[in-house]
């Protein structure tokens, strides 16, 4: 799928300003159009990307921003790079920095001192994105944060744990106007408040459409909830197991809702509804031994975990797990391309480094080769009696297959 940060960035631009969105993934970089501004986003594993591009077009005399996840929570490090730093969300201080630069007064940093409301927010600039270069499947945002404080989770770092809510006429409206068959709602936790949940759900219900989004496990827990979400055309979620130990999920921080002994109930839950999982499982936490892949695979399989994602934990910047393992001198290295939940960074407690990695690797070629896939497209058609529905999920290990499959290249 397209990205959404630039074109929501676009979409709160004055009008009096040309816009010109260039998206790397599917279109190179011209350097040499004399951009007034250059503004650039990056998450972890972009970063270095981000800083070359950076210092291009600061060679070349443009000035350049920078913001996003990684930039706010490393300023310092981006600072190096770039006439100035956007520090979080920038509903607020995109508009001052373009008035300060017409005033010729851009400031190094710029910091919103609260969270900004989302209600108002205009509807992304789709148009100037290359959307025909991606799955037809337009992202909308319903809210923003998350209260699971997740030690490895950058997320809550970035937005904060309190959640904040778009109207839901407004969600309605961009859905409508997005007119697309297929949305993927890109909430961290779309369930995380349950009233708000189901009156976006019965308000998605007469427009016909299918949606994905990602929500917590414990929305098995409340049977209208569930039936909502079935009726609006929710096809799937994406939900974070995270770990089958309850050792490891107490390490995490504050995610009460996962209780490993009720996980297989809950599936069966989400499979009478029709809604198949993205069930993702991190390795590496400070209980896990190499007991850990096989113990993962057989439960992906034996459940029909309808497509898996598998990642190693990663310290990355801004999270209270990069604190805990800095502290205990467990950090391998900062190559931030390397920080893309495919590669082993750290040193694990109850494994080597490479034993990780290995275990990691022997995992996915087991749940991503192309008969595992096939096998579990075939089952989920027992219970999402939907072709259609089966292949958004065979789809979807197919893109993660394919993401293994870069991260281990060198």
């Amino acid at each position: 799928m397209s990205q959404l940060t630039l074109p929501l960035m676009a979409a709160l631009t004055p009008a009096k300003h040309e816009i010109t969105v260039i998206d790397e993934n599917v279109e190179p970089i011209d350097f040499e159009p004399d951009y007034d501004l250059v503004s650039i986003t990056a998450l972890t594993p972009t970063a270095p990307r981000a800083y070359e591009i950076a210092d291009e077009f600061r060679r070349r005399g443009k000035k350049v921003v920078l913001g996003g996840v990684h930039p706010s929570l490393m300023a310092d490090e981006a600072a190096v790079h770039a006439d100035s730093v956007v520090i979080g969300e920038s509903e607020e201080t995109w508009p001052l920095l373009l008035a300060d630069l017409e005033n010729g007064r851009l400031k190094p940093r710029y910091t919103s001192d609260h969270k900004p409301d989302l209600a108002g927010l205009p509807f992304p600039r789709r148009d100037l994105m290359k959307e025909d270069a991606y799955l037809n499947i337009p992202k909308v945002e319903t809210s923003r944060g998350c209260p699971f404080r997740c030690s490895f989770c950058s997320t809550t770092v970035f937005y904060g744990p309190r959640m904040r809510f778009r109207p839901v006429e407004e969600v309605v409206a961009e859905v409508k106007a997005a007119d697309h068959r297929f949305v993927f709602f890109t909430d961290n936790n779309i369930t995380a408040n349950k009233g708000y949940a189901k009156r976006l759900f019965k308000a998605l219900e007469p427009l016909g459409v299918h949606w994905l989004s990602q929500g917590s496990v414990d929305m098995a827990d409340d049977d209208e909830l569930m039936d909502l979400a079935q009726k609006s055309g929710c096809v799937g979620m994406l939900v974070g197991f995270e770990s089958l130990s309850d050792e490891n999920i107490a390490e995490m921080g504050k995610k009460a809702s996962n209780r490993v002994e009720e996980y297989e109930e809950k599936i069966r839950i989400f499979h009478k509804h029709r809604i198949g999982l993205i069930g993702c499982f991190v390795f590496g936490f400070d209980g896990d031994d190499q007991s850990v892949f096989r113990k993962t695979v057989k439960f992906i399989k034996r459940n029909n975990i309808d497509c898996p994602q598998l990642t190693v934990l990663t310290p990355f910047p801004g999270t209270s797990l990069r604190t805990e393992l800095t502290a205990q001198n467990r950090i391998i290295h900062s190559q931030w391309e390397k920080y893309d939940v495919g590669n082993v960074t750290f040193i694990p407690r109850k494994m080597k480094p490479e034993e990780l990695q290995a275990g990691y690797n022997w995992a996915c070629e087991k749940v991503y080769s192309r008969l595992a896939i096939i096998m579990r497209g075939i089952r989920s058609l027992a219970y999402m009696k939907s072709p259609y529905r089966s292949l958004v999920f065979t789809g979807n290990s197919g893109v993660y297959r394919k993401l293994y499959q870069v991260s281990q290249q060198d």
